[in-house]
Parts: structure tokens; sequence; C-alpha cells
């Protein structure tokens, strides 16, 4: 009596999630369908304006040229919305992976054992003597978008990609990344707040590959790589520490702890390591920059003179024998020379013109010099070099939500996340800086 309830119980559970799934499943893809249809007749009137205004007598008519802006930015709306749909064919996917289970019949006679294993696309149904019940459909569900979205716009000349990192079956949310370190051109090191993890993530041609690094965080929000080994250097604001993964062998060790003693944190932000091997790490609550070596052994202090307070160093980072500071509180940018223990020079002060900042929060420096600062509170990333202002990348310009935060760089591509919270890394180019184009 007990085995004929079990059986019933799932087989009514699986019919009823199955029909839910199936009309969900079709009601996304018929409005991917409408949103791809209304693309298609959108991308031809912007091709024929585009047309129209490449003649001679609209070429400088500027009523033509605001309708085909509008026009650009309506398609890119509609790319995103129908992106927005991919993402919850995504999510039922993924619904699908974490509740479906294989049952197992072993049949001897009247018992039946029923176990769970490795999570499939497929839910079948049994009748209650354990057969497969052959007037159910089975229900398969495939994934039809692809990992990566590319947005093309041609606004001012700039293309716009982005790459979104689904969830991966271990992770029970959508990640979001504070932090981001490129390893190559095609490898990515993140810092996942959204599930308290540090992700090495691969990208070969259109498919992410995400490794995981063995070790519980709760706030990542640097990953420095130690050149010289196969170190790895990560501060948590949460845990008030500093943890030093050997990729190599495996091996953790953490230093630090939540105080204001020396050698202690509160709300370590970011990680430098200068040319002698000594690793600097900025205790933001302490309003401090503290200095230890390679193992986490507690050195000295760095102290910023006639610094205002509050100051609260977001980020550090090398320019050559420079330290750079970006002062989240102070909404200010400045050098300082580490032997002589004073500022050199003031990057930038706060406020809302160009080459202002307000309320930085992250920045990367390139081969060529070139200082790119996540000017969060301004809602774009700014670029400097010695000193002068190179220009800006506005984020509501590229239809992006979010202000940008973990920001990265290398020869030929800066990367970088937002504030909103979503699932993308986003790529632009900087050989023609401040004239972006955004890759992939």
């Amino acid at each position: 009596m007990t085995t004929s309830l079990t059986i019933s119980s799932i087989e009514t559970l699986f019919k009823k999630r199955k029909d839910e799934l199936e009309l969900q499943y079709q009601m996304f893809n018929e409005k991917k369908e409408q949103l791809m249809c209304i693309e298609f007749r959108t991308t031809e009137m912007v091709n024929n304006i585009k047309n129209l205004s490449n003649t001679e007598e609209c070429k400088n008519n500027t009523y033509y040229q605001t309708i085909l802006l509008k026009c650009l930015k309506s398609l890119q709306h509609i790319k995103e919305m129908r992106w927005e749909v991919i993402k919850c064919i995504q999510e039922i996917y993924n619904e699908i992976i974490n509740l479906t289970f294989y049952i197992n019949t072993i049949r001897y006679r009247n018992s039946l054992l029923i176990g769970i294993q490795k999570p499939s696309l497929t839910i079948t149904c049994f009748n209650k003597n354990g057969a497969i019940d052959t007037n159910h459909q089975t229900l398969h569900t495939k994934f039809e978008g692809n990992f990566i979205e590319t947005f093309i716009s041609d606004i001012r000349e700039v293309k716009f990609s982005r790459l979104i990192i689904p969830r991966s079956s271990r992770n029970h949310f959508s990640p979001a990344f504070s932090c981001i370190t490129i390893k190559s051109n095609e490898i990515y090191i993140t810092g996942d707040i959204n599930n308290h993890s540090i992700k090495l993530i691969t990208i070969v041609k259109d498919r992410k590959l995400s490794e995981e690094f063995p070790l519980k965080v709760e706030y990542p929000t640097c990953v420095v790589e130690y050149k010289k080994s196969s170190l790895f250097y990560i501060s948590d604001k949460q845990l008030h520490c500093v943890f030093i993964f050997n990729k190599k062998n495996g091996k953790i060790s953490i230093f630090g702890g939540y105080g204001n003693e020396p050698g202690k944190f509160n709300e370590p932000m970011c990680i430098a390591i200068d040319s002698l091997d000594n690793v600097y790490v900025a205790d933001a609550m302490n309003c401090r920059i503290q200095i230890f070596t390679l193992d986490g052994t507690y050195l000295s202090s760095l102290s910023i003179p006639n610094q205002r307070t509050p100051f609260y160093p977001h980020c550090i980072l090398f320019d050559e024998d420079q330290l750079i500071v970006i002062d989240n509180w102070g909404s200010s940018i400045f050098s300082i020379d580490p032997k002589q223990k004073k500022v050199t020079s003031i990057i930038s002060r706060y406020g809302g013109a160009k080459g202002f900042v307000n309320r930085p929060t992250f920045a990367c420096i390139d081969k060529y010099k070139r200082l790119f600062v996540s000017d969060s509170g301004n809602n774009r990333i700014a670029c400097f070099k010695k000193n002068n202002f190179l220009g800006s990348i506005e984020m509501t310009t590229l239809g992006l939500v979010g202000a940008p935060l973990g920001i990265s760089v290398n020869d030929k591509k800066l990367i970088f996340s937002t504030t909103a919270n979503e699932p993308y890394l986003n790529c632009v180019s900087i050989k023609n800086f401040p004239n972006p184009t955004f890759i992939l």
C-alpha cells in the first residue's frame, strides 16, 4: 500500500510539473519568435534610413540623423528584450536540472527501489507497478540560446557585445561579479559575490568553461596573481582577511582577521604587489594601507600624510614605483611614493565634469601607462595618463544598466562588470580609446 502511494505521488508530482514547464517553455519560445520578427522589421527600417541618410540631400540633415539614432536605440532595446526571454528559458532549464531525478526500478516482485542520481534533462512518468507510462509524453527540454549574445549598435561607431556567464549546477544563484582579473586573452578570474566563490573562466569560441577555486569566500573584492609562481592573493571584505591560494598544489593559507591592530583588517578591499615582492593591502575601514611579506607576515603600515578623513582606499595599484590610490569616500585619485611616504601627484578630484570623479571604485593600468578607473558615481569609465584626462566611456550612452565596478585590462581589451547584479562580463577594445569598439 505504501509503495503504491509513493509511486502515485511521484507520478502526480512529475505530471503536474511537466505540464507547467511545457506551458512555460512554449510561452517563452513564442515570445522569442515575436521579438525576432520585430527585430527583423526594425533592422530593415534602420537599413532603409541609413541608405537614405547617406544621400547628399539628407547627409547633413539633423532630422534624419536623429531618426536613425532613435531607431538604433530601439533596435538595441529589442535585442536586450529578446535576450531576457532567452534568459527565462535558461531559468526553466536550470529548474529542470535542479528538480529532475532519474527513477530507477529494481523489480523483486513487489519491491521497488527509488534512487537519486545525476540530474537529467528528461522527465519520465511511471505507472504504479513501476513500468514506464507510455500514455504520457516524455518531456525533453533543450536550451536554444547561446551563451554569447551580441548587441550590435552603430551609435557613435560603437559596437557593443556582452558575455553571459550562466549559473553552474553547483551554484544557487546567477553569478554577479565584484572583481575581474585578465589572466590571458580568453581566461578571466572573477569574484562571484552571489555564489561566494572565485571563478576561473575560459572562453572557447561560443562556450565557456568555468572552474571554481576550492576556497570558501563571502565577498571577494580583489584577485591578484603573483607572476613569479602559481600564488593567488584574494581579499575578502566580509571575512576581513586575505587568502593565499597555491593553484599548483591546492594549498590555502589565510592572514589578517577583524580588528584595527597591526596585521588585522576592517574591510580589506584591494591588493598590490611591488617589485620587491611586498604585498600591499588596502585596509579600507581602518583608513590605511598595510604592507606584508609574501607569506602574510606584517611589515608596516603606510599612512597618508595630510589626507583628509574619512579615507577609504577602495583600490590600489602600482605604476612602476608609484602606488596609485583610489579613495572612494574622498572621491579622489592620487599617487604615493612608498619609500618617502608622501603624496607625489593628484590625478583627479571630486566632480561630475570631464576629468573629475565621483565615488570611484576599481582601476587598472595598461602597458601604455593609461589608467582606467571605474568612476561609479558618474556612471562611466575614465582614462588618465600622466595626470592628464584622456576621455571616458559613458555607460548610459551604451545602454548599460548599473555603474562600472570590477575592471581589468590587457594589451587588446578592457573588461569590466557593473553594479546591476547581472551575470555579464563586458569587453571593449582599447586600441582607439577614447573612441572604443566593444568586442568579445
